[in-house]
């Protein structure tokens, strides 16, 4: 899951397990615009959450869709699609009971944001629920939810992607009772729609040029990748925009299994290699950034343009990868692997969501709390402009900087995989012993010490980067110089670029053939040491 906004501040947000009486109320807030939408009834009884999970092994994720702009804006509404998520995580225990659980809180208070996809796992199953708020017309909303079968995975990304379902397998698809009748109702459909036929995307959602190309591109991409190129090249022309009817699945069954890393990897996605890739054009500039400065469209000589919207992106605040261990005890069954800003440079480190306590350099509340964050306070205490710091610095010289950062991504991540395993470890022995105060101990003490020294080791590697790449060069330690202890190296732009330059300029920048030579001809100036 990646949290893109440029307005968003990435920190790991904390609601400790909780006890409340009958009468206490909870204050909402939109997570979105910090803006209070009520007061609710507070839950007797809560889970702890870290993250976007919660201690009992569920985890909650999402996209937004917008959809249909008549039912985007609920007057009177409390509740909004992120606090959804967090009111959901502290009372819910499974995939289905979250799913019944968003419903009463959204029939009952009201939905107050645009459309939403959201990914809600537990240790068994897997389930995808799209929501949509009925507007002005009435209180609520209307939902499709489908379960992801086993062996498969699924993919959503600011586009609605349920179409028709099984309404008669309450095993496959839950549904609000009258997301048809509504439909019909306002006019979406028309009165004799079948429920065999009805399509939820297209109805509330349908798919336009923007939403294949900036949405489902990224779909296409992360599945081309588990599914190899026959996959890519049949739905190439639908991911571009170019053919609408061409719906990929919802959701697709990868050769293998897919482990935690290469999970991890497909957070880094930039259409690499696809016919969307944007890494070799002008606009990558001479080291081949995969990344476009918003706005995401552009107009010139009265045409639009537009710019690819990739998986990795540089306005993301936060990222996630959820692992649910259903094997392990309930207090270790969760596990967040949390990274601040943008996911292809980020460091996912693993918090365990039973965690009671988290390091000071992640932990944080949010606007849905009520709290604006320390966005315009630069921090080197903070993980989020700590990770902003490698990800800036690796944009001004992509093709040169990121294998160094990768390789550093991986190895620390790497490690966290066997820190996380020798935690497990641990704490099993605890819990075995009936030392649950131990195991807890061991819980956070993962979380805390991966946490804070990432964040001072991160801000270490910076300088690495900083020191190596300065003013255009790449420069090296050399023990045996004697000048500096480096070694002072550069490879200049791609050629690429030379060509572009030689284009366009003609014989501005051509040197003329050296008219001297002999045993007095000057030194070339491309010897001395200050031009070099």
């Amino acid at each position: 899951y990646n949290a893109d906004s440029a307005s968003l501040y990435g920190s790991l947000y904390h609601y400790p397990a909780s006890s409340s009486s009958s009468d206490d109320g909870r204050d909402v807030y939109d997570w979105d615009t910090g803006a209070f939408l009520g007061t609710i009834p507070e839950a007797q009884e809560t889970h702890n959450v870290v993250g976007n999970c919660n201690g009992v092994g569920l985890c909650i994720g999402e996209t937004t869709f917008g959809g249909i702009e008549a039912l985007s804006s609920q007057p009177g509404a409390k509740v909004d699609y992120g606090s959804l998520i967090y009111l959901t995580l502290q009372r819910a225990s499974t995939a289905r009971e979250a799913i019944r659980t968003m419903d009463h809180l959204m029939q009952t208070y009201g939905y107050a944001s645009e459309g939403e996809s959201f990914s809600i796992a537990d240790r068994s199953e897997v389930w995808v629920n799209e929501v949509i708020g009925k507007g002005e017309y009435e209180m609520g909303s209307v939902w499709v939810a489908r379960r992801i079968p086993a062996g498969h995975v699924c993919s959503h990304a600011n586009q609605a992607r349920i179409t028709t379902f099984d309404w008669n397998d309450p095993d496959t698809a839950m549904y609000a009772e009258d997301v048809l009748s509504f439909a019909k109702r306002v006019g979406l459909v028309d009165a004799d729609q079948q429920p065999h036929s009805f399509s939820f995307s297209d109805t509330y959602d349908p798919v336009t040029f923007e939403g294949a190309r900036f949405c489902e591109g990224r779909v296409w991409s992360f599945f081309s990748t588990v599914m190899g190129p026959e996959f890519e090249d049949q739905y190439a022309d639908y991911a571009a925009g170019k053919n609408l009817t061409n719906r990929m699945p919802l959701f697709v069954k990868p050769a293998e299994k897919l482990s935690l890393t290469d999970v991890f990897s497909s957070m880094r996605n930039h259409f690499e290699g696809s016919a969307l890739a944007f890494d070799s054009d002008v606009g990558s500039g001479p080291f081949n950034l995969p990344y476009r400065w918003r706005p995401l469209t552009w107009d010139y000589q009265g045409s639009t343009y537009v710019n690819e919207r990739a998986i990795g992106t540089q306005q993301t605040g936060w990222n996630f990868v959820a692992s649910i261990r259903g094997s392990l005890p309930t207090p270790l069954q969760a596990v967040l692997w949390f990274g601040a800003d943008d996911s292809a440079t980020t460091v996912r480190v693993p918090f365990y969501a039973s965690a009671t306590v988290l390091p000071d350099s992640f932990v944080g509340k949010g606007p849905q709390d009520g709290v604006v964050p320390p966005m315009m306070s630069f921090s080197l205490d903070s993980a989020f402009y700590v990770t902003n710091l490698v990800s800036n610095w690796c944009y001004t010289r992509w093709s040169e900087m990121y294998p160094v950062v990768l390789a550093e991504i991986e190895a620390r991540e790497a490690a966290y995989i066997t820190a996380l395993s020798e935690a497990d470890s641990r704490a099993l022995a605890h819990l075995g012993a009936g030392d649950r105060e131990a195991a807890i101990s061991v819980i956070n003490g993962l979380g805390m010490q991966l946490g804070d020294a990432f964040t001072k080791e991160w801000f270490g590697f910076f300088g690495q980067l900083f020191v190596r790449f300065r003013d255009g060069y790449d420069i090296t330690p050399d023990a045996s110089d004697p000048e500096c202890g480096c070694a002072v190296g550069g490879n200049g732009y791609n050629q690429d670029t030379y060509k572009r330059i030689a284009d366009e300029t003609g014989e501005q920048y051509l040197e003329p053939e050296q008219l001297q030579s002999g045993k007095f001809a000057a030194k070339s100036k491309l010897k001395l040491k200050s031009m070099l």
